[in-house]
Formats: structure tokens, sequence, C-alpha cells
């Protein structure tokens, strides 16, 4: 009964154990192809596990591959390798599209704090660090890690040749040239709609077929005089014209 009751648990304990998964060769601090570990500290549970995954993610285009390992040190010895620790050797990553670079799993035991850091040339001083359970600042955190080490925690490890897919661009069209209208265009424009003179008969008493005489409408008159006299105080290079007006009451 004990037996069945432990592997009931022990079923159970595992359905209930999340996965954490971090990216090699992901620069933590802009996301893109680079040195770096992504996320660079997590926070699992006794029971948990952690992918390591070599798989570029398909959010960057055309990824530049890199050779990198996962290897657990100590927060008191930055950057070397412990003593029958976790070990993946130099691995080299691959676009996740293709599934052609590696993955591997650790397996958390407790809470206490782990450090797991990239043994490839000096990328550990880089920024290649993950913290597991370690403090978010301060002594024990990864940036503490990395410059007891001798290196810059907030340095862009970020490589050439791949990058997110940018915002398509937008068709850049053109308005057709129209000419630039001068003061004499809205003159001319006024005009058209109130012109000066109008054809009117000269005596409405006579008859319909009688000969009809142009009149000026002076207020017509006045409204363009002085949009004339406006325009030419704006613009005097423009040569009024000669009018020759005749008023007939």
């Amino acid at each position: 009964m004990n037996s069945q009751l432990l592997t009931i648990f022990a079923m159970v304990g595992v359905a209930m154990a999340s996965d954490f998964r971090v990216t090699v060769g992901i620069s933590q601090i802009t996301g893109q192809v680079g040195t770096g570990l992504d996320p660079n500290r997590i926070v699992p549970s006794a029971g948990d596990t952690i992918t390591f995954s070599w798989l570029i993610p398909s959010y960057i285009q055309n990824p530049q591959t890199g050779t990198y390992s996962v290897t657990q040190g100590t927060y008191d010895a930055p950057c070397k390798p412990m003593g029958g620790g976790f070990d993946s050797g130099p691995k080299t990553t691959g676009p996740e599209s293709a599934g052609q670079a590696p993955t591997m799993t650790f397996q958390v035991k407790d809470d206490k704090p782990l450090y797991f850091f990239s043994s490839v040339d000096d990328q550990c001083k880089r920024g290649m660090v993950l913290g597991v359970n370690s403090p978010a600042t301060g002594v024990g955190s990864v940036e503490a890690y990395i410059t007891a080490a001798g290196g810059n925690p907030n340095a862009d490890t970020t490589t050439s040749g791949g990058s997110a897919p940018s915002a398509p661009s937008s068709t850049n069209t053109t308005a057709p040239l129209l000419p630039k209208p001068t003061p004499l265009f809205f003159l001319h424009l006024l005009l058209l709609s109130n012109p000066l003179t109008q054809v009117l008969p000269t005596h409405p008493a006579k008859p319909q077929n009688s000969a009809a005489e142009t009149v000026v409408n002076p207020q017509s008159l006045l409204t363009a005089s002085a949009l004339l006299s406006t325009l030419l105080s704006l613009s005097p290079s423009i040569q009024p014209p000669a009018l020759s007006l005749s008023f007939v009451f």
C-alpha cells in the first residue's frame, strides 16, 4: 500500500514539474544573436528541469551560428568548471526552423543557487552566465559573478549576421506637382465667381428685345479693388492691369 502511494505521489510530482527553457547564443540584453544565455536568471523549484537549447529562435532572420558551452561553476570560482558538475562541451547553434542544433536537460534538485557559464574562450567574462535561484542583485547575482571574473555585466555582446524582421516599408507615392498659385490667380478666381460687370437692360421698362448695355456692379468693384490693393502690398512686383471703367446709372 505504501509503495503504491509513493508511486502515485512520484507521478503527481513529475506531472507538476516545470521546464525552464534557456536559449544558448542569444544576448540577454538585446535578444539577438550573441554571446549570452537568455534568460540569464531563472527561479525553478526542486524537481523542475532546465532545457538548454542551441536552437536560434525563428524570429531572427539569417542567424549567424556560434559555438558555446553550458558549464556548471561556483560563485567562489567564477568562470571555472566545477568538478563533477554539468558540462555540455562546445556545441554549435543553428536555426530553429532547421532543427539541426542540440538541446540538453538538467534537473534541479533543490533551491540552492547554481551558476552556469560558457567555457569557450572568454565568453564567460563577456557575460555568458546563467544564475539559477541566485539573488537578483548584489552579492551572489549574475552581475556580481561576471564582475568578480573581471568582466562587464552590461556589455552588449550582440554579433552581426542576424536580425529581427523589420516592419514592411510603406510605398512612397509622389503627388503630381501643381503650379504654385499666384496672387493674380486668386484675383482671377474672384472675378470669375463675382464679375465686375453684369449684362443688364438699361431700362427695365423697355421691351425685352431692346439693346442691352454693360454696366459695372459697384459691390463687386469695391471687393475686387480691396483684394487687389492687398495683393499688391504683399507682392510689390505685380504690375496692376490698367482698368478703364465707366459707371452707368
